[in-house]
């Protein structure tokens, strides 16, 4: 407490997270903010990136997109990798700026090249849509492959999708089926709805509407609509 209130941005960052988190203090967003923007204050990178998450969110403040963009961008340029990802999100989702898919994929690169496999999963998801650029499957498979290779879900089923249809490589739906496998342990709504729909089909899988039912079901309690569909005529 000592070197936060001397204004150390360090321990002031540290006092953030523990009123963020309820860690050994009730938990108090209202303080967290405060904490944060005081580093914010000083230039720090990492209390700009949680001080403008929080006024995205209107968390322990006022909504302020635009005084979050500033932040991100500061914290971004500053090398914060976080705050390169959070940055892209901004432009690709158009909130507090105009849309705009060329800062969004150079800021995700960007947040890419720092290590964060979201923004490799984000880019391949642009990639592969064609979302501001050409549609390149190639790439979007180069980028849900280094995904794939820690385990990221999300990329894990767009792979398995792309197997499974045959886009951008042969159709493998035993690959597929795999994939989905993978990405279930982390119990992703899609994932189980595909093991599901290949359950049913006998594609990549054992064809059996008893397994079909037990991924459903799963899928359908994290809320999936079309694993609920399908349940209903089963």
């Amino acid at each position: 407490m000592d070197r936060a209130s001397s204004g150390d941005p360090r321990a002031q960052c540290a006092m953030g997270y523990y009123y963020y988190k309820g860690d050994g203090v009730n938990r108090d967003l209202d303080r967290a903010f405060q904490w944060f923007d005081m580093a914010a204050g000083l230039g720090d990178p990492e209390g700009e990136c949680n001080a403008a998450y929080m006024l995205v969110h209107a968390e322990g403040t006022n909504a302020n997109l635009d005084e979050a963009v500033r932040m991100y961008t500061h914290s971004a340029e500053s090398g914060w990798v976080q705050s390169m990802f959070n940055l892209a999100h901004m432009y690709s989702d158009g909130l507090g700026v105009e849309q705009d898919w060329g800062k969004a994929i150079l800021w995700y690169t960007k947040a890419y090249e720092g290590g964060s496999v979201p923004a490799a999963y984000r880019l391949g998801v642009i990639y592969e849509e064609g979302r501001g650029t050409e549609q390149d499957l190639p790439k979007a498979l180069e980028l849900y492959e280094k995904c794939a290779g820690k385990d990221y879900g999300p990329a894990l089923v767009r792979l398995g999708i792309m197997a499974y249809e045959g886009r951008g490589m042969p159709k493998n739906p035993d690959r597929a089926a795999k994939l989905f496998l993978r990405a279930s342990k982390d119990n992703d709504d899609k994932a189980l709805l595909w093991l599901g729909k290949l359950s049913l089909s006998g594609e990549g899988m054992v064809k059996s509407q008893n397994n079909a039912r037990k991924w459903l079901k799963k899928a359908s309690m994290r809320g999936n609509a079309e694993a609920k569909e399908l349940l209903e005529k089963i």
